[in-house]
């Protein structure tokens, strides 16, 4: 996560990724992948040690994509109906390219990634589990990284539309 989007700079396999070791398992693994060559641990900076890009900042649209997310709209809303089919792919595309230039770019992208996807996947296990048996389910870093977003999670799923963010 992380990895810039442009291919005049560097390829999907090169540029510096963002991995969460999630428990002893996922350690050994990285592990195994450094050891053999396959990845290197870059704490302070890129390649090089050039500085890791970063810019943006994610918060508001982590909640806008959460927001938008059709599955989480069915868990949020009784009347939602998603659609047959989606856009062109020229409208797709054009969508695509405004979108890339207002994200956050490089490690600010991989926050946002993640965040996005563990808020979705909260909202979605606490959903099916409910919220007790899912406290002793979800992961404490994935509490501890989706504590700042405990306001605007709480307005959507109330179902409200207007957002704590930026309030």
């Amino acid at each position: 996560m992380g990895a810039p989007f442009d291919e005049k700079k560097d390829e999907m396999t090169t540029a510096p990724l963002m991995v969460t070791v999630r428990n002893g398992k996922g350690r050994r693994m990285l592990n195994q992948a450094v050891q053999s060559g396959y990845v290197e641990i870059l704490e302070d900076g890129g390649h090089g040690g050039r500085g890791l890009p970063s810019s943006g900042d994610r918060r508001v649209i982590t909640m806008k994509t959460v927001e938008g997310d059709s599955m989480v709209k069915s868990l949020t809303d009784a009347s939602f109906v998603p659609g047959d089919k989606g856009a062109p792919p020229w409208v797709g595309n054009i969508l695509a390219t405004i979108i890339s230039k207002t994200l956050p770019k490089g490690m600010e992208f991989g926050r946002y990634s993640i965040d996005y996807h563990y808020l979705r996947n909260l909202l979605y296990v606490e959903d099916r589990m409910g919220s007790k048996r899912a406290d002793r389910h979800v992961p404490s870093y994935v509490r501890a990284l989706t504590r700042s977003y405990a306001k605007d999670m709480e307005v959507l799923r109330s179902g409200g539309s207007d957002r704590a963010a930026g309030a």
